[in-house]
């Protein structure tokens, strides 16, 4: 189903090949050309889970090819994941998380593979941090149009097609409580800018008259403080900022996103506006497909994110889409 959508809307075709160079017999190997028939890349899938892989579910890139002297180099990338695997005989049954984990992460692959920046260091992925998930996250859209469902999301045995009645309910779950999760997402994005902004400094000149040892202990307390401070605005009551986040959020001190969690709900911002021209053209529509992959998929780091974005949407970026998309409309 994802391949089949991916060919109706960007063109590109999906093959897989058998081949014998693989570090495990669930690994699988395909390539992907585009509509003159052209290898633009290929990629490996090792979807399941085994005792020595890591946990979730990632995309890496192996190769960067491109424009060479003899041609068009492809590129090679790779899926992992660790997703419900098959049991005997019988084909995997997915979670559409796990459907939706899919879509993510081959975003991920085509933002490498249809690559057509020259410099390396400036293709594909390696784009600035709040542009790198647009094109991931903009893939999700479709495991939940009914149009897209409607292609794989079948009853295993029977056939039958997702029936209205529970795809209502999915779309109802996706928006319960979703001001409050909006409001987590604004609530972390800007504490970790005031962090960096405000209390970074002030800690930096106060670090000089403490030991190693005693750093903690003394600059401890102003943390929590400036938390539950920072925190209070964006909670229903003085007692939850108290509960903050700060002593755990490894998203800042350990996972690579220090003054740019906000990159999170930017993404979101972007894909869920540039979603609504797939949706008012059409979300299988290859003209608009193909002006994606021409303005934003294909292009890497060789313009701003902000010109790219405009170059497909004509104008600057709206939050509309996304609020509708977690908040629902609002009443007429």
């Amino acid at each position: 189903g994802m391949f089949e959508i991916v060919h109706m809307t960007f063109g590109f075709k999906v093959a897989e090949r058998d081949i014998g160079e693989v570090w495990h017999p669930d690994v699988r190997y395909y390539e992907i050309f585009d509509e003159l028939g052209e290898k633009v890349g290929a990629f490996y899938t090792d979807w399941y889970p085994r005792k020595e892989k890591r946990q979730g579910a990632w995309m890496n890139h192996f190769i960067t090819g491109g424009s060479r002297s003899g041609g068009f180099a492809p590129h090679l990338g790779v899926i992992c994941g660790n997703f419900t695997p098959p049991d005997g005989d019988h084909a995997a049954l997915l979670t559409h998380r796990e459907v939706e984990t899919i879509f993510h992460e081959f975003g991920h692959l085509l933002h490498h593979c249809t690559s057509r920046v020259e410099i390396p260091s400036r293709a594909g992925i390696n784009v600035a941090w709040d542009w790198v998930e647009l094109p991931s996250q903009l893939m999700e859209n479709w495991t939940w149009e009914r149009e897209a469902l409607y292609l794989f999301a079948r009853h295993h045995k029977s056939g039958e097609a997702l029936p209205e009645s529970l795809y209502e309910r999915m779309v109802a779950a996706r928006r319960f409580m979703g001001g409050w999760s909006q409001m987590r997402q604004l609530a972390l994005g800007i504490v970790d800018l005031e962090l960096h902004e405000e209390l970074a400094p002030q800690l930096r000149l106060g670090s000089a008259r403490y030991s190693e040892e005693e750093l903690d202990l003394a600059q401890g307390d102003i943390v929590m403080e400036f938390g539950r401070e920072h925190f209070e605005p964006f909670v229903v009551g003085p007692h939850f900022a108290e509960l903050h986040i700060l002593p755990v959020f490894t998203h800042l001190f350990s996972g690579g996103y220090a003054a740019a969690y906000y990159s999170y709900l930017w993404s979101e911002v972007l894909e869920a506006d540039i979603f609504t021209r797939f949706r008012q053209e059409g979300i299988f529509n290859r003209d608009t497909g193909r002006s994606y992959v021409d303005s934003i998929l294909s292009r890497g780091d060789s313009d701003e994110p902000g010109a790219l974005f405009k170059e497909f949407m004509g104008r600057d970026p709206d939050p509309t889409a996304l609020l509708d998309r977690n908040l629902g409309s609002e009443p007429a």
